[in-house]
């Protein structure tokens, strides 16, 4: 049986030192099937030479003008013939049963496409060093089951014939790349969880504590524009909900809420759920989630 995973790395301007971490913990892997196909994305030093002394016949270099990341993950993905495919962003990285796991599970339970969960570390960089301020599970239960709300695509791995019907990135794209793929691939066959963390995802900080990525920045300098992206992936998410899982969706705000306002008031208990207003007044995110799940109720 034909269980080859073809792994996609696309890389721009990398750290060096992230960058080996990330292939090594690919060559690490206890499962052993794989090839490796990474795609410099342009930038200023060129990775060939260091990819040269990783000495494994396994791994395919690209080195390209600077076209964006779907487009570079798509270079990669047709160049490849393996069963499964699974992604990996060069500061991130597994660990060795990632594969092992992932494989195994959809071999033993006959489904197409999974997550795993991901350590989400938050790192400050000090000079030349990265220190660690904090870690958490990046899976928010319900949420990202249902939703893909917050599910990497490198603790993922899906069957290739799934592109057959999800189709290609879509290079249009300039934000959430990878949930957008998601859920299409979700469209053709129902993800599984794997409660079982494999791999970790960075983020990093700014002196004043401020997450350096593209869609917090995107938060902060253009929140309308954030509002209006985030419901638009959420619509689309919503459509996939069946009418018990956004019973449980319901129920885990609920209870979310509740905590939040426990901490808000000092209480220990309160006995009725929390109104309307309480999920208004929570983060951005939040609010259109409510929002929408409310108009997803109407219409059944």
């Amino acid at each position: 049986m034909n269980n080859r995973v073809d792994i996609i790395l696309p890389t721009y301007n990398t750290n060096i030192l992230l960058f080996k971490r990330a292939v090594d913990s690919i060559i690490r892997q206890t499962f052993r099937e794989w090839t490796l196909y990474i795609v410099q994305d342009g930038g200023e030093i060129s990775l060939s030479d260091i990819v040269q002394n990783f000495k494994d016949g396994r791994i395919v270099f690209n080195n390209l003008y600077h076209v964006g990341k779907a487009a570079a993950v798509n270079i990669a993905l047709k160049q490849g013939s393996g069963k499964y495919i699974a992604y990996l962003d060069d500061d991130d990285l597994w660990y060795p049963r990632h594969l092992e796991v992932a494989v195994g599970t959809m071999n033993e339970n006959g489904v197409r496409f999974v997550h795993t969960d991901a350590y989400e570390i938050f790192v400050r960089k000090e000079n030349s060093n990265l220190r660690e301020i904090s870690r958490n599970i990046l899976n928010r239960g319900s949420l990202s089951d249902y939703l893909l709300w917050y599910v990497s695509h490198i603790n993922t791995v899906h069957e290739r014939a799934l592109l057959d019907h999800a189709g290609y990135y879509d290079e249009s794209r300039k934000i959430f790349i990878d949930w957008d793929m998601l859920l299409r691939l979700a469209r053709v066959t129902k993800p599984l969880h794997i409660p079982i963390v494999t791999c970790e995802h960075y983020i990093y900080l700014s002196d004043d504590n401020k997450k350096e990525n593209t869609i917090s920045q995107m938060h902060t300098n253009d929140p309308q524009d954030s509002k209006r992206l985030h419901e638009e992936m959420f619509k689309r998410a919503f459509e996939l909900l069946s009418p018990d899982e956004f019973v449980q969706i319901m129920w885990e705000l609920l209870k979310k809420t509740n905590q939040l306002i426990n901490i808000q008031t000092g209480q220990k208990n309160i006995p009725t759920p929390p109104p309307a207003a309480s999920f208004e007044k929570g983060p951005l995110a939040t609010q259109s989630i409510f929002r929408l799940l409310t108009e997803w109720l109407k219409k059944k």
